[in-house]
């Protein structure tokens, strides 16, 4: 794990990353929380008023926002594209469901030792994969989440095989439907709160300085690879605390969610979403699952409404639905400041969360 040093400062002096600064910022961050309270609140009294199909679909698309809200840590703020971060979602999911079926552990053990296996397991994989760069680095994720796959289907003693783990591995407890949602919301929320302290600290401003100039940041002796290791290991452990919560939806296990498919899922979250913001993977996590969900209901060529969504989010507007808000938002900033009713400094303020303008 990388330290923050106060070398990690003077980087972020150097190269100008955007940081929270000045008393409007603060302010604007007091409204930004109390909308997201807002909009806690409203998914979670849906969660417990909706009829109970439409209930459990919200619980897996809130479950899905750790994933993808973890994934964007190394893709959006240190800008790897990675398509194996399915692999440590398994091994979350695989240490609730094995586990039960072969060491008796209760759920709550579990559970707690789940993002510590994925994180463990991202050492390795990630020390190997950080030695390439770009394309190569995501075709090697790609390769060994493919590995993880064919590995769990063809351990039928041990993991099940294809059928996977199947049982009474939660807690009775759990098996409420109302309970188990305010569960994994504030499991989610919790998480979600961490990662989002982690992106704003030194270290995370560090990270999105290596995405932006990695070359420089180097040639000012900072770590490089120590970082990126650090945030891949930091995205591996709440990628596996989501499997975990994947085990509350299913009370299942089974080798396809290790599938390098699977590890594409939060990239896309993250590009629909706009991974240049904090929150944006979690507007895109709702945006996909529902999308995905209704769309079966409808066509069989679901996947292709989906490729051409995405294909017009990346050609028209690559910062996301985010990005879109952010910039309806600006437009708004800079009407009110021609009406005398905003400082002029605000309107020239950017999102504290993206890293981009």
């Amino acid at each position: 794990m990388a330290r923050t040093t106060p070398r990690d400062a003077a980087v972020v002096a150097t190269l100008g990353v955007p940081a929270p600064a000045g008393r409007w910022s603060r302010v604007s961050l007091l409204g930004r929380a109390v909308a997201l309270i807002a909009f806690i609140a409203v998914i979670v009294a849906l969660g417990l008023t909706l009829a109970p199909a439409n209930a459990l679909e919200l619980q897996y698309a809130v479950s899905l926002t750790l994933f993808a809200v973890a994934t964007n840590l190394i893709l959006g703020f240190g800008g790897l594209v990675s398509f194996g971060q399915g692999i440590f979602y398994g091994v979350g999911a695989y240490t609730v469901a094995l586990g039960w079926m072969h060491h008796s552990l209760n759920f709550t053990e579990a559970m707690i030792l789940a993002p510590f296996f994925g994180a463990a397991a991202a050492v390795p994989l990630g020390m190997l994969a950080l030695r390439t760069r770009r394309l190569y680095f995501s075709l090697l994720t790609l390769t060994m989440s493919q590995l993880a796959y064919v590995i769990a289907e063809n351990q039928t003693n041990f993991t099940g095989g294809t059928n996977g783990v199947f049982g009474a591995m939660v807690p009775t407890w759990l098996l409420n439907l109302h309970t188990s949602f305010l569960f994994t919301a504030a499991i989610v929320t919790v998480s979600i709160a961490v990662l989002w302290k982690i992106v704003h600290s030194p270290f995370g401003l560090v990270l999105r300085a290596i995405r932006d100039n990695r070359e420089r940041v180097e040639a000012l002796g900072v770590n490089v690879y120590a970082h990126e290791l650090a945030a891949f290991v930091i995205s591996a452990f709440f990628c596996s605390l989501a499997g975990s919560l994947f085990v509350v939806y299913s009370q299942s296990s089974y080798p396809e969610i290790l599938n390098w498919t699977a590890s594409g899922v939060p990239v896309f979250m993250a590009v629909i979403g706009g991974m240049y913001s904090f929150f944006g993977p979690v507007v895109g996590a709702f945006v996909y699952e529902f999308a995905n969900h209704y769309l079966i209901e409808y066509t069989q060529d679901w996947q292709l409404v989906i490729g051409v969504v995405l294909l017009a989010i990346v050609l028209l507007r690559p910062d996301g639905l985010a990005g879109s808000l952010g910039s309806l938002r600006a437009w708004l900033r800079r009407r009110r400041q021609r009406a005398g009713d905003v400082p002029a400094t605000a309107a020239a303020t950017t999102d504290d969360a993206g890293g981009r303008p």
